[in-house]
């Protein structure tokens, strides 16, 4: 990372620190070292506006067999030695990536146009690499789109958006209970047993022994639910649903004191 190349992509470094600081705020990008910088050149070879932009030539030992993707690799010159089958894949794997999906159709059949790639010194034995008769046609010339510096004023940003949640109104509710308040529930009020004898269809029983099985949280739940849809309801008659929880802790505070 010599002073010359500092000195000519100082813009692109600068606003690679911006983009830094947007990334990780907590961190101080002046501290960012020369491995990070030549690390981020690397990740952003051919790419307009980026500090990798204007690379050519990438010399490297045991670093760009995988995970590296920068699709402008046109030629591939290995001069290592080559241990494993799979390492050569990885290696020219490196110049396999697309430049343009620009498609046409061929028989009925829609397909890319041909990209090429010069390999050399790489031992790359199961495909046939010589003796083709195909000439290599040169790509077309590709038209980068990038916004002028003298328009920045109108640039258009959109924020990353981590996640959504409602605004929900500052609507609070306040119960003060009193003797009136207190309810007893007593078999001499409240039937046991109830049978249903309808002039035409089935007599049916019913009894308690069902709802003695229910859990005290599932009567607070049901309570605050009919109180909510019965009496708390905006003006389009529509349920108000934050105030649930309101409703929950009045129901449970109203059953295990006045109940």
């Amino acid at each position: 990372m010599s002073s010359e190349f500092k000195k000519i992509a100082a813009v692109e470094i600068e606003e690679f620190k911006s983009e830094y600081r947007k990334r990780f705020p907590g961190r101080d990008a002046e501290k960012l070292t020369d491995e990070d910088i030549l690390r981020e050149v690397m990740n952003t070879v051919g790419k307009a506006g980026k500090l990798g932009e204007h690379i050519k030539c990438v010399v490297s030992f045991s670093m760009l067999t995988e995970g590296w993707d920068a699709n402008t690799v046109t030629h591939i010159l290995g001069v290592r030695a080559f241990g494993t089958q799979l390492l050569c894949e990885q290696v020219v794997g490196r110049g396999l990536r697309r430049m343009s999906y620009v498609s046409y159709e061929v028989e009925g059949e829609e397909r890319f146009l041909p990209e090429y790639a010069e390999v050399y010194g790489v031992p790359f034995s199961f495909i046939p690499c010589a003796g083709s008769t195909t000439t290599p046609t040169t790509g077309k010339e590709i038209t980068r789109v990038r916004a002028l510096e003298e328009r920045i004023r109108h640039e258009i940003t959109f924020p990353r958006v981590i996640g959504y949640r409602y605004e929900l109104p500052e609507e609070k509710l306040h119960a003060q209970f009193n003797e009136d308040s207190r309810f007893v529930i007593s078999t001499q009020d409240l039937p046991t047993q109830t049978d249903n004898a309808p002039i035409v269809g089935e007599t049916s029983r019913h009894t308690l022994y069902g709802l003695k099985d229910w859990r005290i949280q599932t009567v607070v739940y049901r309570i605050a639910k009919f109180t909510l849809e019965r009496f708390f309801r905006d003006v389009e008659e529509n349920v108000k649903p934050w105030l649930f929880p309101e409703l929950l802790r009045i129901t449970r505070e109203w059953l295990e004191k006045y109940v």
